[in-house]
């Protein structure tokens, strides 16, 4: 993502928006693969796949680490109505 648009929720809307379209296709299991950010200042520049705190507060559980500050996060998505 271009510097400029950092930290203005163009993740966070991505993410919701890959959320929805997964529920309009029938669901499933979503797997990613945060950075654990908490205690410690990373350049966003770094944060190919965003923050830990972004993913679980969206409903990811944290399902095991990967190296010292990755996670592997899941979450079921149920399908639309």
């Amino acid at each position: 993502m271009h510097r400029a648009r950092r930290r203005s929720g163009v993740a966070s809307a991505a993410l919701d928006g890959a959320l929805r379209e997964i529920a309009r296709l029938g669901g499933g299991t979503v797997e990613s693969y945060p950075q654990d950010t908490e205690g410690t200042r990373v350049s966003a520049s770094f944060l190919h796949n965003g923050t830990l705190a972004r993913f679980e507060s969206r409903g990811f559980t944290r399902t095991r680490r990967l190296g010292k500050n990755h996670w592997v996060v899941t979450r079921t998505v149920r399908p639309c109505p």
